[in-house]
């Protein structure tokens, strides 16, 4: 199995266990605080607006105005500062499509 395909696998999995309520609470802390603290996930405006299905000037001003970091050409944000940001109602719109 190759990097991607292994990636794929393992978040459907985790994926799957969280959205049945199968993750014991300790399990739940380590894969989050691996997630927030050992990976650097980064997109550009553009993937986040898609993410979010919101214009890219809605984007852009969440990030002038709450997100510390400074991007690295080909412009990219740490995606956990971002959405820790966003308001809460983008994720709930995005779940009910």
């Amino acid at each position: 199995m190759d990097a991607k395909e292994t990636i794929r696998q393992t978040l459907d999995f985790l994926k799957y266990k969280v959205d049945n309520d199968l993750c014991a609470m300790e399990e739940l802390r380590s894969v989050s605080d691996l997630l927030q603290n050992c990976l650097d996930v980064k997109g550009t405006v553009e993937d986040f607006s898609k993410y979010c299905d919101k214009p890219e000037s809605s984007v852009r001003n969440v990030i002038s105005r709450k997100v510390l970091d400074k991007p690295k050409r080909r412009v990219y944000y740490r995606f956990f500062p971002f959405i820790k940001s966003i308001p809460l109602k983008w994720l709930s719109d995005k779940k009910l499509k």
